[in-house]
């Protein structure tokens, strides 16, 4: 009993005030609580609440760089398909009429409409079948991407064929493309838009005989999406 009482008698326990180590252990909980605080109060509110999600949010991180990986996949597989292009249209003799160009946003195939269609007529020509088959197979492949079907015309009136207008005459070949394409390679619906600007979008000057022949065109954009 007399060790009992010495050992927990006033003078021993003021020795040993048990209290001050919980109190040490809520004090340094608070402080790494108010430097969490103090930190996130030196980044901008979004980036801060965006830093925060990451951190719980794995999976989306996951996606995000699957996603920036198939991007860059794309964008290479779109390059080498503009590649493609236009080394099969200068073997099949079309370079001074069929023209590839490759910008961030899409892949212009600029065609000159006389060898696609009569003049005045929006029916396809069979040496048209062959520049459009060219093309065709490759634009089936580039499957993520939309393809945007344009017809274009020089700004003499029409006198002749089927149609009134320039406006017409180009919805009308700008469709035949569009048809041709989903019937002969299976290219979706979905994928394809055609649209129609006559004379209003000239690339050159309708002063010319030259300039007008550069006007008459179909042109194929390929919107790209690995960008």
């Amino acid at each position: 009993m007399k060790f009992f009482i010495e050992r927990y008698s006033p003078h021993r326990t003021e020795e040993n005030p048990l209290w001050l180590i919980v109190l040490s252990d809520i004090m340094t909980n608070l402080m790494l609580f108010f430097l969490i605080l103090y930190v996130f109060s030196l980044r901008p509110e979004k980036e801060a609440h965006a830093g925060f999600l990451s951190g719980f949010d794995r999976e989306h991180m996951e996606a995000e760089k699957e996603k920036k990986a198939e991007n860059v996949v794309q964008k290479f597989r779109e390059k080498d398909a503009a590649e493609t292009l236009r080394a099969e249209l200068e073997k099949a003799g079309l370079k001074d009429l069929a023209d590839i160009e490759l910008t961030d946003k899409v892949i212009r195939i600029n065609i000159s409409a006389p060898i696609l269609f009569k003049s005045g007529r929006a029916r396809l020509e069979p040496n048209a079948l062959g520049v459009l088959a060219a093309m065709g197979g490759l634009l089936k492949k580039l499957d993520k991407n939309d393809i945007l079907i344009e017809g274009h015309t020089d700004a003499a009136p029409i006198r002749s064929g089927d149609y009134g207008t320039n406006w017409e005459l180009s919805a009308a070949r700008a469709d035949s493309v569009v048809e041709y394409l989903a019937s002969e390679f299976r290219i979706p619906n979905e994928r394809l838009i055609s649209a129609a600007y006559g004379e209003y979008r000239p690339v050159a000057s309708n002063d010319t005989a030259e300039g007008r022949a550069r006007n008459r065109r179909i042109e194929i954009l390929v919107v790209r999406t690995g960008t």
